[in-house]
């Protein structure tokens, strides 16, 4: 092995000696031709033959890499660098949370640091499974890798050479190596985040499957949604956020708009109050009701109800990853349900088990109103109903 690192380091280092020397005999010759026949001083053109000299086979190896890479690409011969770089990466992302952390001054940014350092091991467990769009980082790390050095050399070149450079100039190379660190370090980042997410979902489903054969086996009923009815469930929300705010919002913007010539009329007057209300009410529940779908989508999503000989317990979960917190509502005894268009209302005494990153918690008796959303199958509400009826 020893013998073998030798005898490439050798052929490396000849090959560095025939670069160089090839380059500084094409700076030598370059030389012989006078600087004013390219329209450059004398110390301009002499300080371009010495970058050319010097940089000359770095820019080259570099642009012949890019070129390699992308063959390689095309032969679906590339190198893995995305898994061997995934760990470079997230330990520069904590270098800088950690000088990020290090500025805090206000609770604020304590705060900010919280979440990062929470994001930051989001991240590192998302190691753990298989990295989506790995063919693409196999290519693009290493590209950019190559473009950022190609930028800052030029950056460097231009400011000796064409000193003082121009505010376009300067702010242009500024903005370019700024572009190409940013993908080069958040592009591998998302796309870790996006498989930990996706991973971990997929674990956590297998999990819930495991329960739910556990659950079959023991005889007890397991209740789950319907994808069509959870459909139908979600219609509501949908159009009041995708239909009903932006029509309400139209709607007043144009009866506004008409009659914005004709304010000094008493009646157009009245009729424009309310619907300046309309345009602002609409333009402010949107977020309240982009709240109220996710809530819909999310509840109705993982929601199960496991039936078995006077025991109901009400399960779910909510979050991902570390943030995930699953919890189960065992009925101790139920004093009222009501059966509404969109949701089942129990109330009665519970227990509560919540289990999360760091541990589980238990809240023994306690009252508590349930609205389970109706999105079970109808044989499985039926089910679910007359075991009310019987409670």
């Amino acid at each position: 092995m020893a013998e073998k690192r030798t005898v490439r380091f050798v052929k490396w280092l000849i090959k560095v000696v025939i670069s160089y020397a090839v380059f500084i005999g094409t700076g030598w010759l370059l030389g012989r031709i006078p600087a004013q026949k390219i329209g450059l001083s004398e110390d301009m053109f002499f300080d371009l033959r010495m970058f050319f000299m010097l940089f000359g086979p770095i820019y080259l190896s570099l642009i012949v890499k890019i070129v390699l890479t992308i063959l390689a690409a095309i032969k679906h011969k590339e190198k893995d660098t995305a898994e061997q770089n995934r760990g470079v990466l997230l330990a520069v992302t904590a270098i800088l949370m950690l000088a990020n952390l290090s500025n805090a001054q206000t609770a604020a940014d304590l705060s900010s640091g919280l979440i990062e350092s929470k994001g930051l091991k989001s991240l590192n467990r998302s190691k753990r499974y298989n990295l989506k769009g790995k063919r693409f980082l196999n290519v693009f790390l290493p590209i950019a890798f190559y473009m950022l050095i190609l930028e800052i050399l030029t950056l460097l070149v231009c400011i000796v050479t064409f000193a003082p450079l121009s505010n376009a100039a300067s702010n242009a190379f500024i903005f370019t190596i700024v572009l190409t660190a940013l993908l080069l370090l958040l592009i591998p980042l998302i796309l870790t985040f996006i498989s930990g997410f996706k991973g971990d979902k997929a674990e956590h489903e297998r999990k819930r499957d495991k329960e739910r054969q556990a659950a079959v086996v023991s005889g007890s009923l397991v209740l789950e949604t319907d994808p069509i009815r959870r459909k139908q469930y979600l219609l509501l929300p949908k159009l009041l956020v995708l239909a009903v705010c932006p029509g309400a919002f139209l709607l007043s913007f144009l009866v506004l708009y008409f009659t914005k010539n004709h304010q000094d009329q008493l009646a157009v007057l009245m009729l424009r109050q309310p619907f300046m209300a309309l345009a602002a009410a609409s333009i402010f529940a949107v977020i309240p009701l982009l709240m109220y779908w996710a809530n819909c989508s999310g509840t109705s999503l993982v929601q199960r109800v496991y039936l078995s000989e006077n025991r109901l317990c009400y399960t779910g979960h909510s979050g991902s990853m570390d943030e995930r917190v699953e919890f189960a509502f065992v009925l101790l005894r139920l004093k009222e349900y009501s059966v509404g268009r969109r949701s089942i209302c129990i109330r009665g005494i519970f227990t509560r088990k919540t289990k999360d990153a760091y541990g589980t918690h238990q809240k023994n008796a306690f009252s508590k109103t349930l609205w389970i959303p109706r999105t079970f199958p109808v044989e499985q509400e039926r089910i679910l109903l007359d075991f009310l009826r019987k409670a």
